[in-house]
C-alpha cells in the first residue's frame, strides 16, 4: 500500500485540477509504437480512442521521428506550443532530465506513471520528493508517481495506461468519478462497470500521492457538475482535517461520497494506557468519521460501484425493511437467510398492497417474499411481474427490494421488469443475475439500460447494508459557538481522583469516593462513605493498577481497610514507584458494565466510544465509536447499534438501564471531549457500570499532552 509521507500540504482547488483534467496539448514523454510496453499501450490506447480536437498531442521520443503516425519530437522543449500536461513514462533513473525540461518549459501539470520511488523504500522516498519540489519550484503539479493516470470522458481524454482501454471502443461516459489510491483497483472498478454498464466522469489514480492527493480530486468531483457519485479507494489519508471537512461539503451539495478503505484491520499503534485507544483504532475513527459525515463505505470496490449506479438514479433506502423476489423458493430463503445480522429485516407487506397482489399471486402467495415462478411463465408481451414488482416496491413498509434471478423462463423479460420498476422507484432495487452465461440475454439488457447487477446473494445484501447503515445514523453537526478549553490539566496521566473530578465536573456521575493520604483520614473516609468498601492505590505512575495488586475489595470494615492501606502502600513501595494515596469509593453491586470513552485523533479530532466493558472489552469488542461532540439522537444510535443492547434492557430479573439516562451522559461526555480536544489524548471509564438501573462510572483514567 502507498503509505507515503508527503512533503507538502499544497492544496490544489477545483479550478486547478479541472485544468488537469482537461488540457488543451500533452506531450507523452517516452512515447513508443511497441504496444508490448507501457509506453506503446498509452499511444495505443490513445490513437484507439482517438484525440480530441482542442487537444495537441507531442509524442517525445529521440530516437523516432514520428511514432503511431503522429510527429514525434526529440525533447519536450522542442514541442512547437504550450504543454499543458505532460505524461512520464520512462524509467526513474532516466527522468531527471526530462523533468527539466518540463520545469523550464513551464508545463502545468505531470503525470508520473514511473515507479521506482517511495514506495520502494528510502532512497525512491528521497528521489519522490526531489521530483515534487523541482515541480513546485516551476509551479508544476505531480499526479503519482507510480499511479496508473486518469480518464476524463467528457473531454475525451485517455491518458492512463489501464489495459481496459484495449478491450472496449466507447469510453463509457457517464456521472461516477472515482479517485484511486491504487491504478490496478481504478483499472478493475472501470473494467467491472464496462461489463454491467456503468458510466464514468473522471478516474484518477493517484499512486504515491506525491504532490496532488485524493483529497484534491475529491474536492473536483464534488464541484463537478458531470459527476453525480463519487467514488474513491483509500489507503491513507493525508489530511484528515480537510478531508473531513470535503465529506461535509458532499453531503450538503447533496452528492453521495462512496468509499472503500484498505488497511481496515490493521492494529495500528495502541496506546498502553487506554482500553479506548486500542479499540477505536485507525479504521474505526475513520469509519466514524464517515458516518457521522453521511458517506458509505463498502468492503469491495464491486459493492461501492453497483452502489454508485443506485444512487446516480436518486435511489434513497427509505429504513430498514427489504423486499425480497426470486424465481425460487430456495433462491428467496438465501436471500432471507442472507439478511441475518445485517440490520435489516423482510418487510412486511400492507393489506393495500396484498390486495393489489391477489389477482396475480393469489391470496396464499401475496406475501413476501414473493415467489414469481408462476408470474415468469407468462408469455412475453404481457408482463404481471412488473406490476407485482412495482406495488411491492410503492409499499411505505418496504424500503429497498432484491430480485434473484435463477435459471428460469423468460429472463429477459424478468430482467426488463425489474429494470422499469427499478428506475422508476426512488428506492434501491438490486437485480442479481445467477443464472451465468445461461441468462446472457437479461445480462445485456441490464448493461445496455445501463441498471447494473450483481451476482450472488451475498452482494446484494453487502450492497444495501452499507446503505442501510449510513441511513440509520444522524448527521454530526459541530458545535457552532466557541467552546472553552476548559481549566489547564496536568500534562501525562491523570490519576484517578483527577479523572473522576473531570467527569463530574461535566455532570458524569462517579461512585462515592474519597481519597485519604494517611490511616487517620481512612477512618474518616469509612464513616462518610459506610461499607463495603474499594481501596485503590492512586498514582500517576502505574496505570494498570490490578495488573499489580493495587485493588482491594469487598473492604467490609476499619480494620480490613487499615490493612489495605498499608498493603498498597507497600506495594507502591516495592514499585519504586511514589505513594499518593489511597482512594476509597463505595463498592457497587454491577448488573453489567460498560465502558465509555474518548480518544483525541491528530487528524480527526476527539471521538467518543461506547460499548460493553469490564475486564474483558477487548475480547468482545463490542464497540461503536463517533465524532465528538454527539446529539443526543447520535448517541441512540450508537447504543442500539451495541450487541450488548438486550442485556442493558433487562435480563432474567435484572433492572434496566435508563438508556435516555445513558444517552443525557454520552452526549456529556463527548462535550468533556470537545472542550478538552486540544489537551487531552484519552479517557475511559472502564466499567461504567448499570446497577440496580442506576449509571455510575467506577473506574476513570486519562492522558493529557505533556505542557
Amino acid at each position: 500500500m502507498h503509505q507515503i509521507v508527503p512533503i507538502t500540504t499544497k492544496e490544489a482547488s477545483s479550478d486547478e485540477v479541472r485544468r488537469i483534467l482537461h488540457p488543451r496539448s500533452m506531450a507523452i514523454i517516452g512515447a513508443s509504437d511497441d504496444e508490448g510496453k507501457w509506453s506503446g499501450r498509452f499511444m495505443g490506447y490513445l490513437r484507439k480512442h482517438g484525440v480530441p480536437e482542442a487537444l495537441a498531442v507531442y509524442p517525445i521520443n529521440p530516437r523516432s521521428d514520428s511514432i503511431l503516425g503522429m510527429k514525434a519530437y526529440k525533447r519536450v522543449l522542442d514541442c512547437p506550443g504550450p504543454v499543458d500536461m505532460a505524461v512520464l513514462l520512462l524509467p526513474r533513473d532516466k527522468s531527471a532530465a526530462a523533468l527539466q525540461d518540463c520545469a523550464e518549459k513551464g508545463v502545468h501539470s505531470i503525470i508520473a506513471i514511473t515507479a521506482g520511488y517511495a514506495e520502494t523504500g528510502d532512497e525512491g522516498r528521497l528521489a519522490q520528493e526531489a521530483m515534487v519540489a523541482q515541480a513546485h519550484a516551476a509551479g508544476t503539479r505531480v499526479i503519482g508517481p507510480n499511479c496508473m493516470g486518469l480518464l476524463n470522458t467528457h473531454h475525451q481524454l485517455v491518458a492512463t495506461t489501464g489495459m481496459v482501454m484495449g478491450s472496449i471502443d466507447v469510453l463509457p461516459k457517464g456521472p461516477i468519478g472515482i479517485a484511486s489510491q491504487s491504478g490496478a483497483l481504478m483499472g478493475v472498478m472501470l473494467a467491472r462497470g464496462v461489463e454491467i454498464g456503468a458510466g464514468f466522469s473522471s478516474t484518477v489514480s493517484v499512486g504515491n500521492q506525491g504532490d496532488l492527493d485524493v483529497n484534491d480530486f475529491l474536492g473536483y468531483l464534488i464541484d463537478d457538475p458531470l459527476t453525480r457519485v463519487v467514488c474513491l479507494y483509500i489507503e491513507e489519508v493525508r489530511d484528515p482535517a480537510r478531508f473531513g471537512r470535503l465529506l461535509a461539503k458532499a453531503k450538503a451539495c447533496a452528492k453521495p461520497v462512496l468509499i472503500v478503505k484498505a488497511g481496515r484491520t490493521s492494529a495500528g499503534a495502541v496506546a498502553v494506557s487506554s482500553h479506548t485507544a486500542s479499540m477505536a483504532g485507525p479504521y474505526g475513527i475513520f469509519e466514524a468519521v464517515c458516518r457521522s459525515a453521511g458517506a458509505y463505505l463498502f468492503e469491495t470496490p464491486f459493492d461501492m460501484l453497483q452502489a454508485a449506479m443506485l444512487l446516480s438514479r436518486g435511489s434513497v433506502m427509505t429504513n430498514a425493511n427489504v423486499a425480497v423476489f426470486s424465481g425460487s423458493g430456495g433462491g428467496n430463503a438465501l436471500l432471507v437467510d442472507q439478511m441475518e445480522g445485517s440490520g435489516m429485516t423482510l418487510a412486511s407487506l400492507s393489506p393495500g398492497t396484498r390486495d393489489l397482489l391477489v389477482p396475480h399471486l393469489g391470496q396464499i402467495g401475496a406475501v413476501l417474499p414473493v415467489d414469481t415462478a408462476s408470474l415468469s411463465a407468462v408469455p412475453i408481451g404481457d408482463n404481471p411481474m412488473e406490476k407485482v414488482i412495482d406495488a411491492v416496491m410503492q409499499d411505505s413498509n418496504v424500503g429497498a427490494g432484491v430480485f434473484l434471478m435463477t435459471t428460469q423462463p423468460n429472463m429477459e423479460q424478468v430482467a426488463k421488469a425489474v429494470e422499469a420498476v427499478g428506475t422508476r422507484t426512488s428506492k434501491p432495487l438490486v437485480f442479481v443475475h445467477a443464472a451465468s452465461n445461461v441468462g446472457q440475454a437479461a445480462r445485456e439488457l441490464m448493461k445496455s439500460a445501463r441498471y447494473g447487477f450483481v451476482e450472488s446473494p451475498h452482494d446484494a445484501i453487502a450492497l444495501l447494508k452499507a446503505l442501510n447503515d449510513t441511513r440509520r445514523f444522524p448527521l454530526s453537526t459541530q458545535p457552532t459557538a466557541s467552546t472553552a478549553a476548559g481549566v489547564k490539566l496536568p500534562g501525562g496521566y491523570l490519576n484517578e481522583p483527577a479523572a473522576r473530578t473531570l467527569l463530574e465536573s461535566h455532570g458524569i456521575p462517579t461512585s462515592r469516593w474519597q481519597v485519604a493520604a494517611t490511616r487517620e483520614q481512612c477512618l474518616s473516609a469509612c464513616r462518610d462513605l459506610g461499607f463495603p468498601l474499594v481501596a485503590k492505590a492512586v498514582s500517576t505512575v502505574v496505570v494498570h493498577k490490578s495488573d499489580h495488586g493495587l485493588v482491594k475489595v469487598r473492604l467490609a470494615d476499619e480494620g480490613a481497610v487499615l490493612a489495605a492501606f498499608d498493603e498498597l502502600q507497600a506495594a507502591m513501595q516495592g514499585l519504586e514507584a511514589p505513594f499518593e494515596g489511597v482512594l476509597l469509593t463505595e463498592m457497587v453491586d454491577v448488573d453489567f458494565e460498560l465502558i465509555a470513552g474518548i480518544k483525541v485523533d491528530p487528524g480527526f479530532g476527539p471521538m467518543l466510544l461506547v460499548g460493553s466493558g469490564g475486564v474483558l472489552v477487548e475480547v468482545f469488542k463490542d464497540t461503536k465509536l463517533a465524532q465528538a461532540p454527539v446529539t443526543h439522537a447520535q448517541a441512540m444510535a450508537l447504543i442500539t447499534d451495541l450487541k450488548c443492547l438486550p442485556l442493558l434492557q433487562g435480563y432474567r430479573g435484572k433492572a434496566a438501564a435508563d438508556v435516555e439516562e445513558l444517552c443525557s451522559l454520552l452526549v456529556k461526555l463527548s462535550e468533556l471531549a470537545w472542550t478538552y480536544k486540544d489537551q487531552l489524548e484519552e479517557l475511559d471509564i472502564n466499567p461504567l457500570a448499570l446497577s440496580r438501573g442506576r449509571l455510575v462510572a467506577l473506574d476513570a483514567r486519562a492522558l493529557a499532552h505533556s505542557s
